[in-house]
Protein backbone atom coordinates (compact mmCIF):
# COMPACT_ATOMS: atom_id res chain seq x y z
CA UNK A 1 0.00 0.00 0.00
CA UNK A 2 1.41 3.27 -1.07
CA UNK A 3 2.17 5.78 1.92
CA UNK A 4 0.50 9.57 1.63
CA UNK A 5 3.16 12.24 1.52
CA UNK A 6 2.73 14.94 4.38
CA UNK A 7 3.14 18.17 3.43
CA UNK A 8 6.96 20.06 4.27
CA UNK A 9 6.73 21.66 7.60
CA UNK A 10 7.76 25.47 7.67
CA UNK A 11 11.54 26.16 8.44
CA UNK A 12 12.47 29.32 10.77
CA UNK A 13 9.56 31.44 12.79
CA UNK A 14 6.19 32.42 11.59
CA UNK A 15 5.50 34.89 9.11
CA UNK A 16 3.40 37.28 11.85
CA UNK A 17 6.71 37.92 14.07
CA UNK A 18 8.78 38.98 11.08
CA UNK A 19 5.58 41.20 10.50
CA UNK A 20 5.81 42.04 14.75
CA UNK A 21 9.83 42.82 14.17
CA UNK A 22 8.97 45.40 11.34
CA UNK A 23 6.59 47.32 13.48
CA UNK A 24 8.63 47.33 16.56
CA UNK A 25 11.54 48.77 14.63
CA UNK A 26 9.03 51.33 12.90
CA UNK A 27 7.74 52.36 16.17
CA UNK A 28 11.54 52.45 17.44
CA UNK A 29 12.72 54.63 15.01
CA UNK A 30 10.20 57.25 15.14
CA UNK A 31 10.92 57.76 18.16
CA UNK A 32 14.37 58.35 18.02
CA UNK A 33 13.35 60.56 14.89
CA UNK A 34 11.05 62.54 17.07
CA UNK A 35 13.79 62.68 20.13
CA UNK A 36 16.49 64.15 17.75
CA UNK A 37 14.34 66.56 16.61
CA UNK A 38 13.71 67.97 20.51
CA UNK A 39 15.49 69.60 23.15
CA UNK A 40 17.10 66.44 24.08
CA UNK A 41 17.63 65.67 27.55
CA UNK A 42 20.07 61.74 27.64
CA UNK A 43 18.52 60.91 30.72
CA UNK A 44 14.96 60.89 29.44
CA UNK A 45 16.39 59.52 26.16
CA UNK A 46 17.42 56.50 27.70
CA UNK A 47 14.37 55.94 29.91
CA UNK A 48 12.63 55.88 27.18
CA UNK A 49 14.15 53.57 25.05
CA UNK A 50 14.08 51.73 27.91
CA UNK A 51 10.09 51.84 27.97
CA UNK A 52 10.44 50.79 24.11
CA UNK A 53 12.54 48.02 24.39
CA UNK A 54 10.39 46.75 27.63
CA UNK A 55 7.20 46.82 24.98
CA UNK A 56 8.50 45.05 22.09
CA UNK A 57 10.86 42.88 23.42
CA UNK A 58 13.97 44.59 21.53
CA UNK A 59 17.03 45.61 22.69
CA UNK A 60 19.83 48.05 20.82
CA UNK A 61 23.10 45.89 20.80
CA UNK A 62 25.53 48.78 22.07
CA UNK A 63 24.31 51.71 24.52
CA UNK A 64 25.85 54.15 22.50
CA UNK A 65 24.14 53.46 19.12
CA UNK A 66 22.20 56.46 19.71
CA UNK A 67 24.05 58.78 21.26
CA UNK A 68 25.74 60.75 17.92
CA UNK A 69 22.62 62.34 17.59
CA UNK A 70 22.19 63.25 21.04
CA UNK A 71 25.92 64.56 21.51
CA UNK A 72 25.45 66.46 18.10
CA UNK A 73 22.40 68.28 18.85
CA UNK A 74 23.84 68.88 22.44
CA UNK A 75 27.00 70.50 20.56
CA UNK A 76 24.89 72.62 18.33
CA UNK A 77 22.78 74.15 21.80
CA UNK A 78 25.98 74.55 23.40
CA UNK A 79 27.99 76.83 20.52
CA UNK A 80 24.51 78.57 20.47
CA UNK A 81 24.76 79.75 24.37
CA UNK A 82 28.67 80.29 23.79
CA UNK A 83 27.90 82.75 20.33
CA UNK A 84 24.98 84.00 23.20
CA UNK A 85 27.17 84.46 26.20
CA UNK A 86 30.20 86.43 23.55
CA UNK A 87 27.76 88.96 22.00
CA UNK A 88 26.42 90.12 25.40
CA UNK A 89 30.49 90.43 27.01
CA UNK A 90 31.24 92.32 23.99
CA UNK A 91 27.51 94.59 24.78
CA UNK A 92 28.68 94.59 28.50
CA UNK A 93 32.52 95.54 27.24
CA UNK A 94 30.87 98.26 25.33
CA UNK A 95 28.81 99.78 27.95
CA UNK A 96 31.69 100.12 30.33
CA UNK A 97 33.71 101.89 28.16
CA UNK A 98 30.79 104.40 26.93
CA UNK A 99 30.14 104.62 31.07
CA UNK A 100 34.02 105.36 32.13
CA UNK A 101 33.94 108.23 28.89
CA UNK A 102 30.78 109.39 30.41
CA UNK A 103 32.19 109.57 34.31
CA UNK A 104 35.24 111.07 33.03
CA UNK A 105 33.46 113.96 31.78
CA UNK A 106 31.02 114.77 34.09
CA UNK A 107 34.69 114.53 36.97
CA UNK A 108 36.34 117.13 34.88
CA UNK A 109 33.49 119.25 34.10
CA UNK A 110 33.06 119.42 37.69
CA UNK A 111 36.81 119.39 38.85
CA UNK A 112 36.57 116.56 40.97
CA UNK A 113 39.69 115.04 38.81
CA UNK A 114 42.52 114.94 41.47
CA UNK A 115 39.54 113.22 44.26
CA UNK A 116 38.53 110.92 41.80
CA UNK A 117 39.73 107.71 40.49
CA UNK A 118 37.93 105.23 38.04
CA UNK A 119 39.56 101.62 38.36
CA UNK A 120 38.92 98.92 35.99
CA UNK A 121 37.95 95.86 37.93
CA UNK A 122 37.18 91.83 36.79
CA UNK A 123 33.77 92.51 37.49
CA UNK A 124 33.31 96.06 35.91
CA UNK A 125 34.76 99.51 37.23
CA UNK A 126 35.53 101.25 40.77
CA UNK A 127 34.74 104.94 41.20
CA UNK A 128 36.46 106.02 43.96
CA UNK A 129 35.71 110.02 45.54
CA UNK A 130 37.80 111.29 48.37
CA UNK A 131 35.08 112.37 51.31
CA UNK A 132 35.94 115.77 51.22
CA UNK A 133 34.93 115.94 47.92
CA UNK A 134 31.11 114.04 48.07
CA UNK A 135 30.34 115.23 51.80
CA UNK A 136 31.32 118.35 54.34
CA UNK A 137 33.07 117.36 57.30
CA UNK A 138 31.07 114.98 59.33
CA UNK A 139 28.04 115.47 57.42
CA UNK A 140 26.24 113.23 55.10
CA UNK A 141 24.85 115.84 53.03
CA UNK A 142 25.56 114.83 49.03
CA UNK A 143 27.93 118.12 48.06
CA UNK A 144 26.66 119.61 44.62
CA UNK A 145 29.96 118.76 42.33
CA UNK A 146 29.38 115.00 43.59
CA UNK A 147 25.32 115.24 42.74
CA UNK A 148 26.04 116.16 39.23
CA UNK A 149 28.18 112.99 38.83
CA UNK A 150 25.34 110.94 40.50
CA UNK A 151 23.01 112.46 38.31
CA UNK A 152 24.73 111.16 35.34
CA UNK A 153 25.62 107.95 36.87
CA UNK A 154 21.86 107.67 37.74
CA UNK A 155 21.20 107.43 33.80
CA UNK A 156 23.27 105.06 32.90
CA UNK A 157 22.69 102.73 35.71
CA UNK A 158 19.07 102.97 33.93
CA UNK A 159 20.16 102.45 30.59
CA UNK A 160 22.26 99.48 31.20
CA UNK A 161 22.19 96.06 33.30
CA UNK A 162 24.73 97.01 35.93
CA UNK A 163 23.97 96.87 39.49
CA UNK A 164 25.89 99.69 41.56
CA UNK A 165 27.63 99.05 45.46
CA UNK A 166 28.01 101.76 46.97
CA UNK A 167 30.77 101.46 49.92
CA UNK A 168 31.87 104.32 52.75
CA UNK A 169 34.87 104.39 54.48
CA UNK A 170 36.71 106.74 57.04
CA UNK A 171 40.11 107.33 58.70
CA UNK A 172 40.84 105.71 62.05
CA UNK A 173 40.40 109.29 64.12
CA UNK A 174 37.58 108.75 66.38
CA UNK A 175 34.68 111.27 66.09
CA UNK A 176 34.02 114.70 68.30
CA UNK A 177 31.74 113.35 71.11
CA UNK A 178 28.44 114.60 71.17
CA UNK A 179 27.91 115.05 67.43
CA UNK A 180 25.14 113.57 65.39
CA UNK A 181 27.54 110.58 64.67
CA UNK A 182 28.16 107.98 67.56
CA UNK A 183 31.40 106.62 65.02
CA UNK A 184 32.52 106.51 61.85
CA UNK A 185 31.21 103.21 60.97
CA UNK A 186 27.97 104.82 61.51
CA UNK A 187 28.59 108.26 59.63
CA UNK A 188 30.02 105.82 56.65
CA UNK A 189 26.99 103.74 56.84
CA UNK A 190 24.82 106.58 56.77
CA UNK A 191 27.08 108.13 53.80
CA UNK A 192 26.32 105.43 51.71
CA UNK A 193 22.92 105.37 52.18
CA UNK A 194 22.00 109.25 51.26
CA UNK A 195 23.92 108.50 48.04
CA UNK A 196 21.98 104.87 47.33
CA UNK A 197 18.76 107.09 48.26
CA UNK A 198 19.84 110.32 46.16
CA UNK A 199 20.04 107.59 43.09
CA UNK A 200 16.52 106.34 44.05
CA UNK A 201 15.41 109.68 43.82
CA UNK A 202 16.62 109.97 40.30
CA UNK A 203 14.58 106.69 39.12
CA UNK A 204 17.26 103.63 39.70
CA UNK A 205 15.74 100.55 40.84
CA UNK A 206 16.71 100.20 44.64
CA UNK A 207 17.22 95.99 44.09
CA UNK A 208 19.87 97.67 41.79
CA UNK A 209 21.38 99.35 44.42
CA UNK A 210 23.53 98.09 47.70
CA UNK A 211 24.94 100.21 50.44
CA UNK A 212 27.43 99.43 52.98
CA UNK A 213 29.56 101.40 55.39
CA UNK A 214 33.03 99.95 56.45
CA UNK A 215 34.45 102.73 58.80
CA UNK A 216 38.36 102.24 59.31
CA UNK A 217 37.52 98.51 58.11
CA UNK A 218 39.51 98.74 55.16
CA UNK A 219 41.98 101.65 54.57
CA UNK A 220 43.94 101.92 51.47
CA UNK A 221 46.61 103.79 52.85
CA UNK A 222 48.52 104.14 56.37
CA UNK A 223 46.55 105.84 58.72
CA UNK A 224 49.77 107.22 60.46
CA UNK A 225 49.95 110.58 58.91
CA UNK A 226 47.24 112.94 57.01
CA UNK A 227 48.03 112.16 53.88
CA UNK A 228 46.52 108.74 54.55
CA UNK A 229 43.78 109.67 56.36
CA UNK A 230 42.98 111.69 53.42
CA UNK A 231 42.96 108.57 51.19
CA UNK A 232 41.27 106.34 53.64
CA UNK A 233 38.28 109.36 53.73
CA UNK A 234 36.43 108.24 51.08
CA UNK A 235 33.58 106.62 49.14
CA UNK A 236 33.59 103.77 46.56
CA UNK A 237 30.74 102.78 43.62
CA UNK A 238 31.50 99.51 42.41
CA UNK A 239 30.09 99.31 38.93
CA UNK A 240 29.23 95.67 38.42
CA UNK A 241 28.30 93.29 35.59
CA UNK A 242 25.48 91.18 35.50
CA UNK A 243 26.19 87.87 36.12
CA UNK A 244 27.58 85.26 33.15
CA UNK A 245 25.12 83.41 31.11
CA UNK A 246 24.41 79.64 32.14
CA UNK A 247 25.53 76.87 30.26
Amino acid sequence: MAQRKLPPKEVGAPGWVVTFADLATLLLTFFVLLLSFSNNDVIKFREMLGSVQSAFGVKLRREGDFQGILTGNQAEEKKDKEEKKDKEDEKLKRQLIETKKSLQKVITENKLDNNTSVIPTKRGMRIRIKGKAVFPSGSAAITPAVKNLLDRLSRIIRASDFTVTIEGHSDNIPLRKGGMYSSNWELSSIRAASIARYLTSKGVTPSRLKAAGYGDMRPIASNGDAEGRSENRRVEFLIIKPPALKN
